[in-house]
């Protein structure tokens, strides 16, 4: 779902780029993938040693923890690595923004997730 609305917002936001090289909106999307880092922290130290029900991201005993953290590191790092490189052919204002736009939306769903996780007692040892 994520990579279509991805798809959806890059494709009619490629344009002409800027002639200088300060390109509006790219702080922007700085900040966005910043708060998508917090957000995936503190999800990762919201599920540390709890039940997990996404059995990608569980370990053989069932709860949240290194195997899943890296997981979720590395889906992070290549949704990163993916919109650094959209931008770096061909930058504008309208791609960074709509990329950010994706990226505080994610953030969203992913602190959301960590505040529910939060209220979840943790597996009994």
């Amino acid at each position: 779902m994520l990579l279509l609305t991805l798809w959806v917002c890059v494709l009619p936001a490629q344009e002409a780029p800027f002639p200088t090289n300060a390109v509006p909106g790219k702080n922007l999307w700085r900040a966005s993938l910043s708060t998508l880092a917090v957000a995936n922290a503190l999800d990762m130290q919201s599920s540390w040693g709890k039940h997990e029900l996404n059995p990608a991201l569980a370990s053989p005993a069932a709860t949240f923890g290194r195997q899943g953290a890296l997981i979720k590191l590395g889906l992070q790092g290549g949704l990163a690595g993916i919109e650094y490189l959209l931008t770096r052919g061909r930058p504008s204002g309208k791609l960074y923004r709509c990329l950010a736009v994706v990226n505080f939306s994610a953030s969203a769903g992913i602190a959301a997730v960590a505040v529910h996780n939060y209220t979840v007692p943790g597996a009994p040892r």
